[in-house]
C-alpha cells in the first residue's frame, strides 16, 4: 500500500519566502513523502529510480557502502565528509534499547536482522546485505549539503520513523514540515520515500531529520542529491519555436530595409 502525502506553500507565501532566502537554502521546497510497507520495498525502489532518472548526470548519491559499520571495529560515527555532504547528531542523546556504540552520535549500521526495523535499502528489495546510517536513538539528525556543485533536487529513503511513538517532522531551510504521520503510530520497518525540490539551483542546504522525543530511532539511505536535467522540447514544440524565431528574423530584415527617418510611414504627395 502507498501513501503520499504532499506539503507545499504556494502562491504569494511562496514568493514571499523566496524574497527573503538566503543561498543557504532558506527558500521553500515542495516536498513529497511516499509510505510503502515493507514488502512493498522493491516499489519504493523502483520509485527512486525513475526519480533519478529525471536528473542530469552530475547528480551525487551516498549509500553508506564505503564506510565501516558498528559491530566491526569502532564502526563509523557522525560522518563529516560524504558524498553529499556532513551528518552529526543534535539534541536529546538516544538511550534506547537500539542504541550502540556512543549514544550521543549517529553510527553506520550494516546489521541487517530487522530486529529495530531499519534494514539497507540498496538490492532487490532491500534484502541484500548493506549499511545505512541510523539515528541512534537520537532525537535529531542535521544533514548539511555542500560541495555538491548547484542542486535543486533531493531524494532519499527514511526507514522505521515514528514507530515508537515519536513524531517525525523534516526541516528543509528555514521551513518545517510537521509530524508527517499525523500523530499516528507508524508500523516498525515502514519505509518512506522523500524527494524534495527546490523553486531554485543552491549549492548548500540544511535539512533535519526530527523526532519529537529520543529513542526512538530512524535511518536514513539512498540518497541522491542532483540538478534536474532540462526537459527537451517535443517535436512539435520545436518547430514551433523555430517558426516563430524565423518570423522574427523576416520582421527585423524588414525593420532594416526601410529608409533611415521613415518609420514605416506613407510618402508625401509631392507639393
Amino acid at each position: 500500500m502507498l501513501t503520499t502525502v504532499r506539503l507545499q506553500v504556494g502562491g504569494l507565501l511562496a514568493a514571499a519566502c523566496l524574497a527573503a532566502a538566503s543561498a543557504a537554502g532558506a527558500a521553500t521546497a515542495d516536498v513529497d513523502f511516499a509510505a510503502y510497507k515493507r514488502n512493498h520495498v522493491a516499489r519504493a525502489q523502483a520509485d527512486m529510480a525513475e526519480f533519478r532518472a529525471t536528473l542530469g548526470s552530475g547528480a551525487r548519491t551516498e549509500g553508506f557502502e564505503g564506510y565501516r559499520p558498528w559491530g566491526i571495529g569502532k564502526g563509523t560515527q557522525n560522518l563529516t565528509r560524504t558524498a553529499v555532504g556532513s551528518f552529526k547528531s543534535f539534541g536529546a542523546r538516544g538511550r534506547g534499547d537500539s542504541e550502540v556504540g556512543q549514544g550521543s552520535k549517529l553510527q553506520v549500521r550494516g546489521d541487517d536482522h530487522m530486529r529495530w526495523g531499519r534494514f539497507n535499502l540498496d538490492g532487490e528489495g532491500g534484502q541484500q546485505p548493506g549499511h545505512w546510517l541510523d539515528s541512534n536513538d537520537n532525537r535529531g539528525v542535521k544533514w548539511r549539503i555542500k560541495g555538491v556543485g548547484k542542486f535543486d533536487s533531493i531524494g532519499f529513503f527514511v526507514t522505521d520513523a515514528a514507530d515508537v511513538g515519536g513524531r517525525f517532522s523534516l526541516k528543509v531551510g528555514d521551513t518545517l514540515y510537521r509530524d508527517i504521520a499525523d500523530g499516528a503510530k507508524l508500523r516498525n520497518g515502514n519505509v518512506q520515500f522523500v524527494r524534495i525540490l527546490l523553486p531554485e539551483a543552491v549549492n548548500r542546504l540544511t535539512v533535519k531529520f526530527l523526532h519529537n522525543v529520543a529513542d526512538d530511532g530512524f535511518g536514513i539511505d539512498g540518497i541522491v542529491v542532483g540538478k534536474a536535467a532540462p526537459v527537451p522540447l517535443p517535436p512539435a514544440a520545436a518547430l514551433i519555436v523555430t517558426g516563430l524565431l524565423g518570423i522574427a528574423g523576416l520582421r527585423r530584415r524588414a525593420r532594416s530595409a526601410r529608409p533611415a527617418g521613415s518609420a514605416g510611414l506613407p510618402a508625401l504627395p509631392a507639393a
